[in-house]
């Protein structure tokens, strides 16, 4: 069954549908505020919130937008309030970020590293450093960086997702690996 089948069939009453949409994202925006916060309890929580108010809000969905766009737009819009309320300053980084002459990984296998302990060390506080400069970076940067490195999006689905022109979103990945590199040169 597919996404606007299950939710015709929740607004007609049959609620119970709505966990196959559940089912069927919850990874997606888990990993999403997980990624966001770098903490299981604040992610579940988040993720549960996204749910509830994607429930609640299922009248207003438009079929024209994919579900799992509207999806994101919603747990995104979470994720933000919560800084806002709480201050959340935490983002984990396990995959690799791309930049200009090479990418930087975030978090390697420890069997690479178990023969060579300060070159784990080093990459480790490499690491920290990285995820500490894109903890500074502006919400609005750290959006981008994280839905097109850590959530793999396009150019396209961040724009939809975040209600902004490619174009925008192009600027903010530039700007914001920019600020990166500038906070990373002095590491």
């Amino acid at each position: 069954m597919d996404d606007l089948k299950i939710i015709e069939c929740c607004l007609l009453g049959n609620r119970e549908k709505f966990s196959k949409l559940i089912d069927k994202y919850k990874n997606m925006v888990f990993n999403l505020t997980y990624r966001m916060c770098n903490n299981l309890d604040d992610a579940e929580d988040l993720s549960q919130e996204a749910f509830i108010r994607a429930f609640q809000s299922l009248s207003r969905f438009n079929p024209s937008y994919k579900f799992s766009t509207w999806l994101y737009q919603i747990t995104l819009n979470i994720v933000r309030d919560r800084f806002k309320k709480k201050s959340l300053n935490c983002l984990s980084l396990d995959a690799p970020i791309e930049t200009d002459d090479s990418e930087i990984y975030l978090q390697h296998p420890d069997s690479d590293y178990a023969n060579n302990p300060e070159e784990a060390f080093s990459r480790k506080e490499k690491s920290k450093s990285i995820e500490r400069a894109i903890i500074s970076l502006p919400l609005a940067y750290r959006e981008v960086i994280v839905l097109r490195h850590l959530q793999n999006l396009s150019y396209s689905e961040i724009s939809s997702i975040l209600k902004i022109p490619t174009s925008i979103v192009k600027v903010r990945l530039y700007r914001g690996r920019q600020a990166l590199k500038d906070k990373l040169k002095d590491k």
